[in-house]
């Protein structure tokens, strides 16, 4: 089943054609990695995809309906729900503790102080983190970081993780942990678009959709 559909998807900026009558169809399920050289437009789908960055020539349909305007209370009630962000700087308040971020996703969702701790017990364990909810972000490593941050994804039931460039900081042992990480949520059953430079997360990917090629 369709879950992204964009159809004669156009977008310039200034002078500078970057989408020209583009088709992109995801499926229920998909990982799927968008390649292409710098200042092809990979942030810039991502971001449509996302919700941040309106189509204003074409059309798009997200989990088979319309996509609501950028900023309406429907688009707000969707990131929330169903769409989570992965970023290579990790996004995440350096003195603030593991715990302290990832209450920060919490706060909009009604749970009892409980069973949030619960549920931050669980997406870290999930990721390799048990017992870190003290630290301070500072306090642990790049690969670390990056596990907080997708722990931070499986605080809601995100139906499509987008991940720009996610691996593009670390080292390769960590890239690789991130990868299987993220290989295991694809498989059970979560949508995975990532943008990336880098062949090896490309090649495990179920398809790769190639920029300004």
């Amino acid at each position: 089943m369709s879950i992204i559909n964009i159809k004669n998807f156009n977008k310039s900026f200034g002078d500078k054609v970057v989408f020209e009558d583009f088709n992109l169809e995801i499926n229920d399920g998909d990982m799927v990695a968008i390649t292409g050289p710098s200042g092809c437009g990979k942030t810039t789908l991502l971001n449509t995809i996302g919700l941040i960055e309106p189509v204003e020539q074409g059309e798009y349909h997200i989990f088979q309906k319309a996509a609501p305007k950028i900023n309406s209370k429907q688009a707000n009630k969707m990131i929330r729900e169903n769409i989570s962000y992965l970023f290579q700087n990790f996004a995440l308040v350096d003195n603030f503790t593991i715990k302290e971020n990832l209450l920060m996703a919490l706060r909009y969702v009604k749970q009892t102080k409980k069973e949030k701790e619960e549920s931050i017990d669980n997406a870290l364990r999930m990721v390799g983190l048990e017992n870190y909810q003290k630290l301070k972000v500072f306090e642990i490593s790049g690969g670390e970081q990056q596990r907080v941050a997708i722990a931070r994804c499986l605080l809601k039931p995100s139906k499509v993780i987008l991940a720009d460039e996610p691996t593009g900081s670390l080292d390769t042992k960590n890239r690789d942990e991130i990868l299987a990480i993220l290989n295991q949520l694809n498989a059970s059953g979560k949508t995975i678009i990532i943008v990336t430079h880098d062949n090896k997360v490309a090649e495990s990917c179920h398809r790769t959709i190639g920029l300004g090629v």
